[in-house]
């Protein structure tokens, strides 16, 4: 035999070797993944005990597409519990209860932060993540609300992971997308009168309205304020930069579209969509310059064409806003000396030209 065919030869062995075991390996967890179904459909394995040993299969390989994928098969099960004879009981709707449903959403959320943190941009993790929110919370604005706040301090301490911050962006706009989808906007009244008297039985009523009010202008504002604040503290790192695009493009529009700072959401209006569903902002000629950001759908003419009118006879809302991120921008390049800082604050203004143009 020819020593180069020889070489040949055994150059395909040692490379064929590694995918080999791969793909076996991929097989056989999937077989297992298979047999673990077959169990909990039987009713012989509990599907909570399931989510568990998952858990610890995910400590190991946090990133594994087949491990989350038969995660959310256990979790439709679990919501859709009468198809499990071990749930079968007499008056069951099929409805998950409520209780279990906030520990199953719990639970999960643990799961996923854990797994993000094991592998950085954790793509998987945090399309779990999402999935949980719609499927299982169904976009509830309390949830929304609580998951921006919880996770701002994982994002800080991981800047380069962009599958977190577009879990944020997510948020964002999931969040703004529940008050198109109500379409009601609530007037300020600062001139409300101080002696309106309150009955009891409208107590409750008026403090139900006050908790559904959301100020998306000042959660905007607070990202941005928390992508300065980060921008500053590490700089030179792409994702805080795509992050602050994206949460900019999102105060564009909202801008040219709300002048009001609160929104009225009704709770019985939550969306159980997908992620498809969000990405409806008008096409225009700076849409794919604004790093294909996804965003909103759009929203009813029926009751707005007074609001239109008026915006047409005053200046651009954002303009303010605009002029704000260019003295940002001037500030970075005066004081960096980070020259990936530099050049990601130039890309940005010339997005920004882009936009306002």
């Amino acid at each position: 035999m020819h020593p180069a065919t020889s070489k040949s030869r055994l150059y395909h062995c040692v490379e064929r070797k590694p995918c080999s075991r791969v793909c076996e390996m991929r097989k056989n967890q999937q077989r297992r993944l298979l047999g673990r179904k077959e169990l909990i459909l039987s009713g012989t394995l509990n599907p909570i005990k399931d989510l568990h040993l998952g858990k610890l299969a995910l400590t190991k390989f946090p990133k594994s597409p087949e491990t989350w994928i038969h995660r959310r098969w256990v979790l439709q099960q679990l919501i859709q519990e009468t198809s499990l004879p071990s749930f079968m009981t007499k008056g069951n709707l099929g409805i998950i209860p409520a209780e279990r449903t906030q520990q199953l959403i719990r639970e999960e959320m643990e799961v996923c932060g854990e797994a993000a943190g094991r592998y950085p941009s954790n793509y998987n993790a945090w399309s779990h993540r999402i999935w949980v929110l719609q499927h299982l919370a169904k976009l509830d604005t309390k949830i929304l609300l609580d998951e921006l706040s919880s996770t701002k301090h994982w994002a800080s301490m991981h800047v380069s992971d962009h599958s977190g911050f577009h879990y944020r962006q997510f948020l964002l706009k999931s969040l703004i997308s529940q008050t198109v989808t109500d379409g009601s906007v609530l007037e300020q009244s600062p001139l409300r009168s101080e002696s309106t008297v309150v009955l009891p039985k409208d107590e409750e009523a008026v403090a139900s309205a006050e908790e559904s009010r959301i100020n998306l202008p000042h959660l905007l504002e607070e990202e941005v304020e928390f992508s300065t604040d980060l921008i500053d503290a590490y700089p030179g790192h792409e994702t805080l930069w795509c992050h602050r695009r994206h949460v900019f493009y999102l105060q564009h529009h909202l801008n040219g579209r709300f002048p009001h700072s609160v929104i009225q959401l009704s709770p019985a209006d939550s969306p159980g969509g997908t992620l498809s569903d969000l990405h409806g902002i008008p096409a225009g000629p700076h849409t794919s310059q604004a790093m294909e950001v996804d965003g909103l759908s759009d929203f009813s003419k029926q009751g707005y064409s007074q609001e239109i009118k008026r915006l047409k006879r005053t200046p651009a809302p954002d303009s303010l806003g605009l002029e704000m991120e260019h003295r940002f921008i001037d500030q970075v390049l005066s004081t960096c000396r980070n020259v990936e800082q530099a050049r990601f604050a130039n890309a940005y203004r010339k997005w920004l030209v882009t936009l306002s143009q």
